[in-house]
């Protein structure tokens, strides 16, 4: 999409923001189903740590469509679109030392357990924008351990039959704690990944 048809608010201090509840309402009622929360924060995450820096009009039409990144001035679209700027701002000031500690966004059961699955599908789509880029942090040997507890819950790398498959139980049950250490292990990524970049994130 062309930079001049690419839409943001001149006013991002005005501009109308969606609670998180609301997003989660208007994104379910979507059809076809689009992005969740959790989906749209892991890749939001997955942007602002990447080693390279992917400007808005690159990344927003793959998370979101046209209908929303083209939306006029004043819709609910561009309400939607306001309130995904606004978290990706929040998570880069966040992580580079902002008052609050990074904490993701997870879907939760009804039984208040964490599935890391939305999340991680989101992150790894946001590595695919620039996965050349991530290889080398990937195959550094503590790097590439500290992502597994993301990696390992994305059923869009393999099907999810070939990533039971390759978990033993052992595993399965620390996976299955993984949410817990995420805060850190994105910490550690905008150290060691976007620290490389010679810009700054704002």
């Amino acid at each position: 999409m062309s930079s001049s048809r690419f839409k943001r608010s001149a006013k991002p201090g005005t501009a109308r923001i969606l609670t998180r509840e609301k997003l989660e309402d208007w994104l379910s009622n979507l059809d076809p189903q689009a992005a969740n929360v959790s989906m749209i924060d892991g890749y939001l995450a997955a942007l602002v740590v990447s080693p390279q820096f992917i400007p808005p009009e690159q990344w927003l039409l793959p998370i979101v469509g046209r209908e929303i990144a083209d939306a006029p001035d004043g819709s609910i679209q561009s309400a939607v679109r306001n309130t995904i700027f606004h978290r990706y701002s929040q998570i880069g000031a966040t992580l580079s030392g902002g008052p609050k500690r990074y904490a993701p966004v997870f879907m939760r059961t009804d039984d208040e357990e964490v599935l890391l699955e939305d999340f991680a599908n989101g992150f790894y789509l946001g590595m695919r924008l620039s996965i050349d880029d991530w290889k080398p942090f990937i195959s550094h040997h503590e790097i590439g351990i500290a992502m597994t507890a993301i990696l390992a819950h994305c059923t869009t790398m393999i099907s999810e039959d070939e990533r039971i498959a390759a978990i033993n139980a052992q595993a399965s049950q620390i996976l299955s704690e993984s949410w817990r250490v995420v805060p850190e292990v994105i910490e550690m990524l905008h150290v060691n990944l976007a620290g490389s970049r010679n810009i700054e994130i704002r």
